[in-house]
């Protein structure tokens, strides 16, 4: 029996070790973090005004002089309108370079250099829209890490203010940005093969195309909260009397009554001048 249990024993260890090193082989990152957050980004004091409905979307464009993000366009173009699409907060109309082309007379527009004077009016009256979104590929990796780079304006067409803006790098050689992508595909794909699904799309500019957009676009349609004007001061007033305050003309003061038990001593007589 002994031999017997010396074996089951040498077994059960055995399967311990193995067990214990899987789990020390297992990347936690996806599930504990740390995260990626979006940080470098405007807007507008107020938020995205109500009014705010319908936006024209330029074509997205490639850096200055960058080769990798113009190689970048193609792919990522359709993932751009896509991602921006599934909004539902915005209608958004895209204008094709085509049609700036009939317009302006150039088929891609920057959002830092001097526009045409009639840019902002023309396209408000032509599309309908009451801002207009500016775009721009800032950096292009398609081999691993992948790394994309989205620089983007939100302009009001009616007042020309700047609305939103962001300027963001998502580099899948950090671990924050990996453990954020890797993240995203657990929610996104299905669980059936998670682990070849990752290793397959981690390296997609596509994907990464698609998570960086899908932290992107929340910072742009998130509420802003809207808080009370001096609430201290508010509290500590409404606190000082329980009775309503009365509303209109006040009452006329009551009459003056004489007090009983106190006699008027009249003044003494002025002395009369001699040189009257």
């Amino acid at each position: 029996m002994k031999p017997i249990r010396t074996l089951f024993l040498l077994v059960g260890l055995l399967a311990l070790n193995t067990a214990c090193q899987n789990v020390a082989k297992k990347d936690f990152g996806p599930y504990i973090g740390p995260f990626y957050t979006v940080g470098n980004v405007y807007m507008h004091p107020s938020g995205l005004p109500d009014e705010i409905r319908r936006v024209a979307v330029l074509p997205l464009i490639p850096s200055r002089g960058n080769r990798d993000a113009e190689r970048g366009i193609h792919h990522t173009q359709p993932v751009f309108t896509e991602e921006f699409s599934r909004n539902r907060r915005l209608d958004l109309v895209t204008v094709t370079p085509d049609r700036l082309q009939r317009m302006f007379g150039r088929r891609a527009f920057y959002a830092d250099e001097p526009l045409p004077f009639d840019f902002l009016p023309r396209l408000q009256t032509e599309t309908g829209c009451q801002a207009v979104l500016f775009a721009e590929l800032t950096t292009f990796r398609a081999y691993p890490p992948v790394a994309l780079g989205w620089k983007l304006h939100l302009f009001d067409l009616e007042s020309e203010e700047l609305i939103w803006a962001v300027d963001e790098v998502f580099d899948g050689g950090t671990g924050p940005v990996a453990n954020s992508m890797k993240r995203f595909i657990r929610q996104k794909h299905s669980t059936h093969g998670a682990a070849a699904t990752e290793l397959l799309v981690l390296d997609s500019p596509r994907e990464m195309a698609r998570f960086s957009l899908s932290e992107i676009i929340p910072t742009l349609v998130k509420k802003i909260p809207q808080v009370a004007v001096n609430p201290v001061e508010s509290n500590n007033s409404q606190n000082v009397s329980e009775e309503p305050a009365t509303v209109g003309p006040q009452p006329a003061p009551p009459p003056e009554t004489p007090t009983e038990g106190i006699e008027e001593v009249p003044e003494p007589a002025k002395p009369v001048s001699d040189a009257i």
